[in-house]
């Protein structure tokens, strides 16, 4: 009991108060928010002052809009629909396979590989579970604050019997010179690892919370276009990470993320946050 009175009153601070504990808790030092160098620090700042079209494509819905004019209708995953609730009718039109998702915040997904072998029930609790949930209150990001929740099915995306890896593209953009790193997620829902490519495909040292795959993924059949479509994208902000994926010979667009892990990612080797802190400006 007394830990969740705690919580709550953790929860109830200020922004700035919040974040420069939760900072300290991870990195055992003070955030400099008067004049932020470090990438951690510089995505902390955005968090408490986003700028007000991050909250409009950190919306998984709004933000299909946005791709389509910049890069093109085909690299958006077929959408089945969109609800503010999963009621019966919704889920009976749903095809067997499918990918169910919360537009409003991190996490918020679930891949249902075969509708048969799914419980309407706990499918019903786990959305509502996600509707429910206040994601800047959870996080105080507070882009996602204004974003009104939603579920969005989506067409489930297959590698053979496995859903494609990850591709995230960190994209600096300072004084009209893009860099590009590149981030693969492995199975996401199994064991979870994670590599970071420059925009050659060399697999670097820089590690993000996660240790690296035993063996790298294999270079992408259409890395040279993903690196293309998201200096594209990238080219109208400092600083965002575009998610793509690769089936067969097709791209397709995940999200866009401004603040991701909310700046709390620990970066190996160290000098990793002060390198990528200089490649921006906000």
């Amino acid at each position: 009991m007394l830990r969740n009175i705690a919580k709550k009153i953790y929860h109830s601070l200020p922004d700035t108060f919040y974040h420069q504990i939760t900072y300290y808790r991870i990195f055992k030092k003070l955030p400099n928010l008067s004049r932020p160098l470090l990438f951690s620090e510089k995505i902390l700042a955005r968090n408490m002052k986003p700028k007000k079209i991050y909250t409009k494509l950190a919306d998984k819905l709004q933000v299909r809009e946005y791709i389509e004019g910049v890069i093109g209708e085909k690299y958006l995953i077929n959408l089945y629909g969109t609800s503010e609730e999963l009621t019966y009718a919704v889920y009976k039109n749903l095809p067997n396979a499918f990918v169910v998702k919360a537009n409003h915040g991190s996490g918020f997904n679930e891949v249902v590989f075969d509708k048969t072998k799914t419980n309407y029930e706990d499918l019903y609790e786990l959305t509502s579970s996600w509707l429910n949930c206040n994601f800047y209150k959870m996080t105080k990001e507070k882009h996602y604050d204004a974003i009104k929740p939603c579920l969005i099915f989506e067409e489930l995306l297959l590698v053979g019997d496995s859903v494609p890896n990850d591709l995230k593209f960190h994209c600096f953009n300072k004084n009209g010179v893009i860099k590009v790193f590149i981030q693969v997620d492995y199975s996401r829902f199994g064991v979870h690892r994670r590599d970071i490519f420059d925009c050659d495909w060399n697999r670097t040292e820089i590690r993000l919370g996660l240790r690296n795959n035993p063996e790298p993924m294999l270079k992408p059949k259409m890395l040279e276009e993903m690196v293309s479509l998201a200096t594209r994208i990238a080219n109208q902000f400092s600083y965002v990470r575009v998610d793509f994926y690769e089936v067969g010979d097709k791209i397709y667009f995940g999200e866009l993320t401004f603040t991701p892990g909310g700046g709390l990612c620990q970066m190996r080797p160290p000098t990793v946050q002060r390198e990528w802190g200089s490649y921006f400006e906000d």
